[in-house]
């Protein structure tokens, strides 16, 4: 009978512990819809219905990645940990058959088996997602086929690097990553401090290398969306 009771508290205690991350995890969506809105209020002319699918399929692919990791959750016996590697590979399916879809452009990921937090992979997967969404949009503005490649591992205990890079034109002259760019740059850096993470963009004329650093360590997760509409 104490067994039964034991086991029923578990299963109770990850229950809610599943339903709080959800929660949690609409929020952000909802914190990047609603500053996604906002951008669009604030824009000096009317948009194209072009431009207002392409947004829609934007916040519709952040919905999967966040979807995608709850699936991978729900598969596990224990719902405490994620392996990295397949939620990374799996990120970067969904953008192929979505942002990539139909782009002259090869997505290709290299992610290394890692079993981490819940949290601290669903911000990994939301950071890949804008930074593959950037690449596709401002790499090769001519049109131009390119590549962009996403590697994840974790060399020593504690540090996860996560890479992005393509072979574009790179970032404007003048550019600083730490205040400059759009709605995707924003939420980068929005998703990195969570982490408490170290964003390094290095570019040039041969493309843009994005690494994100991410210590061990909590997350600060009742500040996940109040930080993207603040």
């Amino acid at each position: 009978m104490v067994t039964v009771e034991l086991e029923s508290h578990k299963s109770d205690t990850r229950l809610r512990e599943a339903h709080h991350r959800i929660a949690n995890n609409l929020a952000l969506i909802a914190g990047f819809v609603r500053l996604q809105s906002s951008q669009m209020a604030k824009a000096k002319r009317s948009l194209t219905a072009e431009e207002v699918c392409v947004m829609l399929d934007e916040v519709g692919v952040r919905i999967e990645t966040v979807g995608r990791l709850h699936h991978l959750l729900a598969g596990r016996p224990d719902g405490d940990l994620v392996n990295l590697g397949e939620y990374m590979d799996d990120t970067c399916g969904i953008l192929s058959q979505s942002v990539c879809l139909n782009r002259p452009v090869t997505l290709r990921c290299d992610a290394r088996p890692c079993a981490i937090e819940p949290e601290r992979a669903g911000l990994l997967g939301l950071i890949v997602t804008e930074l593959v969404t950037n690449s596709v949009k401002y790499a090769h503005p001519a049109g131009a086929a390119g590549r962009i490649d996403v590697s994840c591992r974790r060399p020593r205990a504690g540090d996860l690097i996560l890479t992005v890079s393509d072979d574009g034109v790179g970032l404007p002259e003048g550019f600083d990553s730490t205040v400059d760019g759009g709605l995707g740059m924003r939420v980068v850096r929005s998703l990195a401090e969570q982490m408490g993470a170290v964003l390094d963009f290095d570019s040039s004329s041969l493309g843009l290398v994005v690494t994100v650093t991410a210590p061990a360590g909590e997350i600060a997760r009742p500040a996940l969306a109040s930080s993207l509409t603040g």
